[in-house]
């Protein structure tokens, strides 16, 4: 094994503390209100320190961003081809995806500010979009998998399954965000059976709820 010198590993802990930094105060103040300077001192560093390996705010924020694209594509890579029956598999996937009980609790305010900033960075926008359509590959090609083998009978195509599997991450990650402290969140296994309940529901059910759905909203 090489073995790493001494001040190439100082350098690596210094941007990995900055990095770490950078999350907490992103997370808590959000991206447009954070500074260099309080990403520095919550590291322990000089604002100096942080331009030897960053050379703007931008720049540790796509670090971020890169960081949360690998982690999620790993997961839903690692579950997708995982030598388990195509039902497990799918299970398996979908709540790696949900899943953020072993993460930095920071991660969950700092998902709405890279949703937030895809309006406005053309940066951030292109490294969502390229990482949601490889995520909608994956999530499709396990939903594929399962029907194939008839373990799974879709309401909907596996694009349109994909495509609701992620949006119900997203809208998780925001109801998680505004929901009080206090209120205990349900177990994620009751939110994927609820989930796979709805993808799962026949199509005529659909049909005959909708009609219901229009009268009372009117």
């Amino acid at each position: 094994m090489r073995r790493v010198p001494a001040q190439q590993q100082k350098k690596e802990q210094t941007r990995a503390k900055l990095v770490e930094a950078a999350l907490r105060v992103f997370a808590l103040q959000g991206y447009d209100h954070a500074t260099v300077e309080e990403i520095a001192l919550a590291a322990g560093y000089s604002k100096g320190a942080y331009y030897f390996h960053f050379d703007s705010k931008e720049a540790i924020f796509l670090e971020l961003l890169s960081m949360w694209i690998e982690e999620q594509t790993r997961r839903l890579e690692l579950y997708g081809t995982a030598s388990e029956p195509p039902a497990v598999a799918l299970l398996s996937t979908i709540e790696s995806l949900l899943r953020y009980d072993n993460r930095d609790p920071h991660w969950r305010s700092l998902l709405p500010e890279f949703w937030a900033q895809a309006h406005r960075n053309d940066r951030v926008c292109s490294a969502l979009r390229k990482a949601y359509d490889r995520w909608l590959e994956l999530l499709q090609a396990v939903f594929d998998s399962a029907a194939r083998q008839r373990l799974l009978p879709l309401a909907v195509s596996s694009p349109v399954a994909a495509g609701l599997v992620l949006a119900a991450h997203d809208g998780l990650i925001v109801h998680r965000q505004l929901r009080p402290s206090r209120e205990k969140e349900p177990p994620l296994t009751q939110t994927l059976a609820a989930l796979m309940s709805t993808l799962t529901v026949a199509p005529t059910r659909v049909a005959m709820a909708q009609p219901r759905a229009v009268k009372r909203a009117r």
